[in-house]
């Protein structure tokens, strides 16, 4: 399910990345070896079998802005080949993590590639990072965060969609779900209405309305599916 980050995963046995339609799994997209996922607002679809030995890079909210030299904006809601946009340098580091023998190389190795790998050394705009520490975190307002910061909203805007990759708009509404799965992750039985309450929704409509937007269930369904990892769910 989404979460509004970046990642890049490395299936490290000798079959491509396959990513399935969430609304309909005979249609699939291939990805080689490697891919790159920008932030995303609608879930998507793994073939478990696939993830018996993989290595993956999360970037939190923003972070895989200094490693690409498109505006993140331009990968929301896409995964494209590593290869593509590393031109070839997705093969020689998952050559690398083959090669090495314990986690810790591993760890090592990816980090060293995307030190080499980054295109900006400017960091993010303080708006930017402000924005992103109020919107995740606490029930303030566009407007509010909007106000503070000093920016016109259409300024503020195109910051944020250029290095986080969303609009704030959609950037609020993915964290305010988030805090759901957090709040029920691990719970057997859940008081819906008070949960959309403490998250911030106005209304137990808009919360349902998010809830099957972002994940693709209900949230009783989500529930009964719920498994050690709050954003990943069997589908059989």
């Amino acid at each position: 399910m989404p979460n509004g980050e970046a990642s890049i995963v490395f299936n490290l046995r000798e079959e491509p990345i396959r990513l399935y339609d969430s609304e309909n799994r005979a249609r699939f997209e291939s990805y080689g070896a490697a891919v790159f996922s920008g932030p995303r607002t609608r879930p998507f679809v793994i073939d478990s079998s696939q993830q018996e030995r993989v290595f993956g890079i999360q970037f939190r909210p923003g972070g895989s802005w200094p490693f690409f030299a498109p505006p993140l904006s331009e990968f929301a809601n896409l995964s494209i080949s590593l290869n593509d946009l590393w031109q070839g340098g997705a093969g020689e580091l998952r050559e690398q993590l083959l090669a090495a023998r314990e986690p810790a190389t591993m760890f090592a190795v990816a980090e060293q590639c995307l030190l080499r790998a980054m295109r900006r050394d400017e960091g993010m705009h303080p708006a930017v990072g402000y924005a992103l520490q109020r919107l995740a975190w606490d029930s303030s307002t566009l407007l509010e965060v909007s106000k503070a910061i000093g920016l016109s909203q259409r300024r503020f805007s195109d910051l944020f969609r250029h290095q986080v990759g969303l609009s704030p708009k959609a950037f609020h509404r993915l964290s305010r779900f988030q805090r759901v799965l957090a709040q029920v992750h691990g719970q057997t039985a859940v008081n819906w209405t008070a949960v959309a309450h403490e998250c911030g929704y106005y209304d137990q409509p808009h919360f349902n309305h998010d809830f099957r937007e972002f994940s693709g269930f209900s949230p009783g369904d989500y529930l009964s599916r719920a498994t050690e990892h709050r954003n990943h769910v069997p589908l059989d």
